[in-house]
């Protein structure tokens, strides 16, 4: 799979898990963001997982173009 294509990927994964967990928070689906799951509301489980899968989508870039550097 080449850089472009896979980082167009990964690119699409978060835009969609950003902007849904965005809109899960405004206005609108106020009632759903302010659920309660395991104690928080479901607002602030999707704000970190959007910080963990931040952080394992760049890892996953760092490790593919470090790998094709080095073949």
């Amino acid at each position: 799979m080449s850089k472009t294509k896979f980082s167009a990927i990964l690119l699409a994964i978060f835009t969609v898990l950003y902007f849904g967990i965005a809109l899960m928070t405004s206005a609108t689906f106020k009632d759903i963001a302010a659920a309660p799951i395991g104690g928080l509301p479901l607002a602030i489980w999707g704000g970190l997982s959007i910080i963990v899968v931040g952080v394992v989508i760049t890892r996953l870039f760092l490790k593919k173009m470090s790998d094709e550097e080095n073949n």
